[in-house]
């Protein structure tokens, strides 16, 4: 009966500590899309994570073709799983580059990604 209860305890943590280490906030979205084509002159993007993400420690930086970081300024929706990236000038046409991070409300864990999308 210990070995069948040892087992059972084992098991239980082991299913713990999948669940723990599989809570990473992932990008699930973007507005526009990774290898997209906006049309006009956005004056912001929308990233969407699959999990809440701390407002002060979250963020995104958007660059120009050159490299140069855009002026801009984030903000969360209520539900806290969506980033609204606003610039300070709409874009103008050409290619841009989305470095987001993400760090989880619940566990703190850090997420950072890269994609690219164009203005047309």
């Amino acid at each position: 009966m210990k070995t069948l209860s040892r087992l059972a305890l084992a098991l239980v943590l082991t299913g713990a500590a999948a669940g723990a280490a599989s809570a990473h906030a992932k990008l699930v979205s973007a507005d526009p899309k990774a290898g997209g084509v906006a049309k006009g002159q956005p004056s912001s993007i929308d990233l969407n994570f699959s999990e809440e993400v701390s407002d002060k420690l979250s963020g995104a930086e958007v660059k120009d073709a050159a490299g140069k970081a855009l002026p801009s300024s984030t903000m969360l929706d209520k539900s806290s799983k969506s980033m609204m990236v606003m610039f300070k000038a709409p874009l103008a046409a050409g290619s841009y580059k989305v470095d987001w991070r993400a760090v989880a409300s619940d566990d703190g864990h850090k997420t950072t990604g890269t994609y690219n999308f164009t203005v047309k």
